[in-house]
């Protein structure tokens, strides 16, 4: 049975009233997420970490690659073995001046002490003369002793005081290269010391070792190859000390502030994997101002560009073990601006970032002068 007109009529009105429901709700939803929206969100957000550059520290010829990309490394495993034989013939050749120097400085402490002998010898016989002197000049009054005794035992004590002239000339020129220092802080070997130790750290580093726990990444050396000392090898990537750079716009940076809650989300695993972080610092410049060619509104050609500006976002370590990120990898991001954070004029000046973490330093190099300085010990106490 065909609906009566009236019931055709009611449908329309029904219709129509939901079609102007649904837009009524679309566009009160757009207005919030527009002006009333507490959350600011951005898909210009990637994940940041330290990429840290291993670098040849002395120049040579590799000779061993030891660990490639997308590997596991711990600090201070060996990544790269250079040619270390021009390295280990300088050290020897620096080992033996250092023991040149060492049995030197102990030859001029041994004449520097002949010398003072000498002097104190000659001293104690013109000291005799002296007194024979002046025995003979007493004696010649009464006729014991000639006047040619006399003027020769004169002669003689003149002879002996340009001896001892000389001989104190030869003790200062000893003492000049002793005086108050032994063989261990004579100017001489230390700078033959460190001649040596030099020698002997440049040595041992070319054995290039990781500096931090990660994975390596953009490996450059081959077997073979001639490096330069400061030449990139390869990179170590820490993915256990990362964050998220989010460039927002600059007109909605206004209820940014430290400490505020962050949903990240990524689709790095297919399905939306969903992270948590909290702001903690905003740049003290716009991305533009370190692009290579930064923007120069004096010329006249001035056009007015949103700029963007990078906030540092946090990552919470826990997400991260189970759904590990890796640098570079893009995100969404939205930073709730309701909560959290300091609300103080200046509390946009405030930064959370730390360096506290292990990526932010290295203790590959902390035991190098101890193991030199104890070898240089071993040829000095040789010698």
């Amino acid at each position: 049975m065909n609906p009566t007109p009236k019931i055709k009529t009611r449908y329309r009105r029904l219709r129509t009233v939901a079609v102007l429901a649904v837009a009524a709700a679309l566009m009160a939803y757009a207005y919030w997420d527009l002006f009333l929206s507490t959350t600011i969100r951005s898909d210009d957000a990637y994940v940041s970490g330290n990429i840290i550059p291993v670098q040849a520290l002395v120049p040579g010829v590799v000779w061993k690659i030891e660990a490639d990309n997308s590997m596991m490394v711990r600090a201070g495993q060996p990544l790269v073995e250079q040619d270390p034989n021009l390295l280990r013939a300088r050290m020897d050749d620096s080992a033996a001046a250092l023991a040149e120097a060492v049995r030197r400085i102990r030859s001029e402490i041994a004449q520097a002490a002949q010398s003072d002998h000498q002097l104190a010898a000659l001293r104690l016989q013109r000291k005799k003369i002296a007194d024979d002197l002046q025995r003979y000049a007493l004696a010649e009054a009464g006729g014991a002793v000639s006047h040619q005794k006399v003027a020769d035992t004169r002669a003689d004590l003149a002879i002996l005081d340009r001896r001892i002239a000389a001989a104190q000339g030869n003790y200062a020129k000893a003492q000049a290269l002793v005086a108050n220092t032994d063989t261990r802080n004579n100017p001489l070997v230390l700078q033959k010391r460190a001649d040596f130790i030099e020698r002997y750290i440049e040595l041992r580093r070319s054995r290039v070792v990781a500096p931090v726990d990660g994975f390596v990444a953009n490996r450059r050396a081959e077997a073979g190859q001639r490096v330069a000392a400061g030449q990139l090898l390869m990179n170590v990537v820490s993915l256990g000390d990362l964050w998220v750079t989010a460039n927002i716009k600059e007109t909605e940076m206004a209820g940014i502030r430290p400490g505020q809650p962050v949903r990240i989300t990524s689709h790095r695993y297919g399905t939306p994997a969903t992270y948590h972080g909290k702001v903690l610092g905003i740049e003290p410049a716009g991305g533009s101002t370190f692009s290579l060619f930064p923007p120069d509104n004096a010329t006249g050609n001035y056009i007015h560009i949103v700029e963007r500006v990078p906030v540092r976002i946090s990552l919470d370590p826990k997400d991260l073990a189970g759904n590990p990120l890796r640098p570079g990898m893009s995100v969404h991001v939205a930073i709730d601006t309701a909560h959290g954070g300091a609300s103080a004029p200046d509390s946009v000046l405030r930064s959370d970032v730390t360096a506290a973490s292990s990526s932010y330093a290295t203790r590959i190099y902390q035991t190098e002068m101890a193991a030199a300085e104890a070898a240089a010990d071993r040829i000095i106490g040789a010698n």
